[in-house]
């Protein structure tokens, strides 16, 4: 830890006493701090401010703008963040019910049923039951048809399950991932990067030039994101 006392030293001398008592003075951390830290521009101020923030460096994508974005949201909810880490660290494993972990296992072995956990109308998550499939993508619960579909199956540790709503015949998935972003309702924070790149090039930042290097990484980001919602389309 840093000695908050200097080591000039000032004598005092008492009357009849020669001798010498040295005196440390305290240093003004604060003023010399704040000497410190204006010799800093704007930008490297939000940067630091940043690093402490996430104790990492913002990525060299993000503009000024995207860093204070971030910084901002980290205030706004970062006590929350932090204490939900906390709740959940304090909580544990969750463990299965016996009788729930045997349908678990049956699961693995029944190759014309499915694990399905099924939320009814009534707001309520039944325990989780094997159904039989029919027609490879259909399943009859509570005497109503609803659909099986290979790409909406969920993985539960080394389980497979399904999860149905009453009230929808599709299965709960991330098959809407494209309707939830129409809706402007997506979670994902890549999405924010690949809109502000679009932007970019369809002149959201105007009159001042976009460098090279630049117009190379909005385009690597763009390509990425064709393929990966072009592949997500023909799962």
């Amino acid at each position: 830890m840093e000695n908050v006392f200097s080591k000039r030293t000032r004598k005092s001398k008492s009357v009849g006493n020669s001798n010498a008592v040295e005196i440390s003075e305290i240093k003004d951390l604060a003023k010399e701090y704040l000497h410190e830290i204006s010799k800093l521009s704007q930008n490297q101020k939000i940067h630091l401010v940043y690093k402490n923030l996430f104790k990492a460096k913002p990525d060299h994508v993000f503009n000024i703008d995207q860093i204070l974005n971030r910084i901002l949201y980290r205030i706004k909810f970062g006590k929350y963040i932090k204490d939900t880490k906390e709740v959940l660290k304090k909580q544990g494993n969750f463990k299965w019910p016996t009788k729930w972990k045997s349908v678990f296992k049956k699961s693995r072995k029944k190759r014309n049923q499915i694990l399905v956990w099924f939320l009814n109308i009534k707001g309520e998550i039944e325990p989780p039951k094997l159904y039989p499939i029919y027609s490879s993508n259909m399943v009859i619960i509570r005497n109503r048809p609803y659909q099986v579909d290979p790409r909406s199956f969920w993985r539960m540790g080394k389980y497979t399950c399904q999860i149905i709503k009453g009230i929808d015949r599709r299965p709960v998935s991330n098959l809407d991932y494209d309707e939830v972003r129409r809706r402007g309702d997506s979670t994902d924070s890549d999405e924010f990067l690949i809109k502000a790149a679009m932007q970019a090039i369809a002149g959201g930042v105007k009159k001042k030039p976009i460098d090279r290097k630049v117009i190379i990484i909005i385009g690597l980001i763009a390509a990425a994101a064709v393929i990966f919602f072009m592949s997500r389309g023909g799962a």
